[in-house]
């Protein structure tokens, strides 16, 4: 298993020509083009760019694999990536909001900074708003991590 962990990093390296400084996983994503990820992307950083990707999901417990009761709609491979000068800010938001944002049933605008009650009673997310308007959220295991990933790019600049 490790190995084949290691090998996918590496072929990510050289299909990106560049080591990977950062990588994490995250739970839950979604953009403002309706687009969204149930169980989560791979977040890793080459260079000045954050590449993120979903893989296929089979249903499984304790290494078996379940056979699923309906039939599932084709996977389809999603990819995307920004670069740190993109990114206009970057906040946490409650999941719910992002799931409406993603829907197109709530105006980004009118998302709200979050709460200290929404941050300890609600499951939060990575609202990044880039400079072109798109926005991407993530349920990150660790949002300082990244939010310190994403200030390096003032520090080398």
């Amino acid at each position: 298993m490790e190995e084949d962990a290691q090998a996918f990093i590496e072929e990510l390296e050289r299909r990106r020509e560049a080591p990977i400084s950062w990588r994490t996983y995250a739970t839950w994503y979604g953009n403002n083009r309706s687009i969204f990820r149930e169980f989560g992307v791979f977040l890793y950083r080459c260079k000045d760019t954050f590449h993120f990707e979903d893989f296929e999901r089979t249903p499984s417990m304790f290494g078996i694999s379940l056979k699923p009761k309906k039939k599932l709609e084709p996977f389809i491979k999603y990819e995307n990536s920004f670069s740190s000068n993109d990114v206009d800010f970057t906040r946490p938001i409650p999941k719910t909001i992002a799931f409406k944002a993603t829907q197109g049933s709530i105006e980004l605008t009118a998302i709200r900074q979050a709460s200290l009650l929404d941050k300890a009673f609600r499951q939060m997310v990575e609202m990044v708003v880039l400079k072109d308007g798109t926005v991407h959220f993530f349920e990150l295991m660790d949002r300082k991590q990244f939010v310190n990933e994403l200030q390096k790019r003032n520090e080398e600049e």
